[in-house]
């Protein structure tokens, strides 16, 4: 039998059909069986994706005026939680971090606890923290599908030429590295974030920290935002939910 999982949807937050079967798409690939499926939110973007919650087998939930989405979604999964029909996995589907104190609760009753979110609604920093593991359906619904590339066509044997003195030998000359130090521009983020220098990943709460400590990072702001012009020199890691930050070294062209 396959493990189980719940998927409680922020109707209000994720509206579009793409959203909810990118959600569904990923809990298959866990190998996870979805037992709990509801979605909670106003009427009009209920019924924008009524079809969708159909084709899932959603159960809908309306809330009771405005504001009240959040709320709704916290009552009910705190029901199944205390009536044992939570399964050992739950999926909250919404880029609002007003989920994070429901994301802990269920985290401290021993449950896996996942987001599903759009990167350009999230914040990346604070959903990072109260998750397992946060997916931003946004992101993976527009990557490729990996292509098989074509094997290449045999060509015939060229002829062999006629034997001719041997060439001498080119001098080999050593490969100058391909890493320099950083531009003027990435300076104050090395001073700000000494560690980096070493070229090791570093934990990114770490180098949020120290960023907003040297006044680099505002409170709200976001990492992969203020890294964003630095191309190639700074990496996130794990593309999906970053939680390492490593400096790659300015590269060469």
């Amino acid at each position: 039998m396959s493990a189980q999982a719940a998927l409680l949807l922020d109707a209000d937050n994720l509206s579009s059909a793409s959203d909810v079967d990118e959600a569904f798409r990923h809990l298959a690939g866990l190998g996870l069986a979805v037992s709990v499926r509801r979605a909670y939110g106003g009427h009009d973007k209920l019924t924008g994706i009524k079809d969708v919650l159909r084709a899932h087998a959603m159960r809908s939930f309306i809330n009771q005026g405005k504001g009240t989405t959040d709320v709704a979604l916290v009552v009910d999964a705190m029901d199944l939680l205390h009536g044992g029909s939570l399964p050992s996995t739950v999926a909250i589907a919404s880029s609002d971090a007003d989920f994070a104190p429901l994301a802990l609760r269920l985290r401290e009753a021993g449950m896996r606890v996942l987001c599903f979110a759009r990167r350009e609604k999230a914040d990346d920093d604070a959903l990072a923290l109260a998750y397992d593991e946060v997916v931003y359906v946004d992101v993976a619904a527009r990557r490729p599908a990996a292509r098989k590339s074509p094997a290449p066509a045999r060509t015939p044997a060229p002829a062999p030429a006629p034997a001719a003195k041997a060439a001498p030998a080119a001098r080999k000359v050593p490969a100058r590295k391909a890493v320099l130090p950083a531009g003027p521009d990435a300076q104050p983020l090395l001073q700000a974030v000494p560690g980096l220098r070493t070229g090791k990943p570093m934990p990114m709460n770490d180098v949020v920290k120290q960023l907003r400590d040297a006044k680099l990072l505002s409170k709200h702001g976001k990492l992969a935002t203020l890294l964003r012009p630095f191309a190639g020199e700074f990496q996130l890691m794990p593309e999906a939910s970053p939680t390492q930050v490593q400096w790659m070294g300015r590269r060469t062209s």
